[in-house]
């Protein structure tokens, strides 16, 4: 610190006079707190190193494998992978980073930050981050391609299929079947996020119990019926394809949307060699993989070729 400031500060810190009764006056209990504890006003953050340095790029911060996500690779989980898909659909230009739960400000993944607005803007217009349930939005605004999803109750209803049938089943084949938790859930989530053994275990029962709590909740029983939880997604899936019939993309439209995207989220995912699930425990990809359902199928490779390719 410069000599003048020095001395000024420590003449700001000289006592009143006794008997000053201003209303300004600071209490001697306060005065004495703060000489040995000043404030300090202290710089900005940085911004996290793993963060690009290009400030000129959209970044998705997504759930994926370190390498994979600098090459825009398909995330390995569905909600990401609906939002990073969605964004290649509508043409938004942006790269991704592979990031965790701990770093998102809403505590979950997806988030977007988007790109600095000018060459002058400061390191806060950069860092404000867009939650996954606002990015339709942001790309409504961004992009030329984007376009209104119907809110007809029929539109809600298959919504209603991806969002809790299909992913309820989702929720057990990873995370309730051990040995798919031992081949996928645990290399992609767990060992990633920390090496120490104890952190290990307590993010795996905090996993799993999430999921448990999940299905519990849909049902109105304590046991999971396997029988039904795979029904209900067969199920979804038949109507699903019923839906789709003939058309490329889903509600007969002309270029796909975000519903497309979600179909694609977990179609591709159970269709994914690379995931790595175990044979005897894969029933929900096996039924997509093995063509029964074969024009969902065909609607992963449309989907994939135009926006992974």
């Amino acid at each position: 610190m410069p000599q003048h400031d020095e001395n000024k500060s420590k003449k700001s810190n000289v006592s009143p006079k006794t008997g000053d009764s201003s209303w300004l006056t600071t209490p001697r209990l306060i005065r004495h707190i703060f000489d040995k504890f000043p404030l300090v006003t202290h710089p900005l953050n940085e911004l996290p190193n793993r963060r690009p340095i290009e400030r000129n790029k959209n970044t998705l911060y997504i759930f994926a494998r370190e390498g994979e996500a600098r090459c825009g690779a398909p995330s390995f989980n569905p909600s990401c992978l609906k939002w990073q898909t969605y964004l290649k659909l509508t043409g938004v230009d942006f790269v991704t980073v592979s990031s965790n739960n701990h770093a998102s400000p809403t505590g979950s993944l997806p988030f977007m930050i988007p790109a600095a607005s000018s060459a002058d803007s400061t390191i806060l217009d950069v860092v404000r981050p867009i939650p996954s349930h606002k990015i339709q939005e942001w790309a409504g605004k961004h992009c030329a391609t984007s376009r209104t999803e119907s809110d007809s109750i029929r539109y809600e209803a298959y919504l209603s299929l991806l969002d809790h049938r299909i992913r309820n089943a989702w929720l057990y084949t990873l995370y309730l079947s051990v040995p798919n938790f031992d081949a996928v859930a645990r290399p992609l989530y767990i060992s990633p996020a920390t090496s120490a053994p104890p952190a290990r275990l307590a993010l795996s029962h905090s996993l799993q119990t999430a999921a448990l709590e999940e299905l519990t909740k849909a049902s109105t029983s304590s046991v999971i019926d396997l029988s039904a939880l795979y029904r209900e997604s067969d199920n979804a899936f038949s109507a699903l394809s019923e839906l789709l019939g003939g058309d490329d993309w889903f509600f007969g439209e002309a270029e796909p949307g975000i519903f497309d995207a979600g179909v694609f989220a977990y179609t591709h995912l159970l269709c994914d060699e690379n995931m790595g699930w175990k044979p005897d425990e894969e029933r929900l990809g096996r039924s997509v993989r093995e063509g029964k359902w074969k024009n969902l199928v065909e609607h992963e490779r449309r989907v994939f070729d135009r926006c992974y390719r």
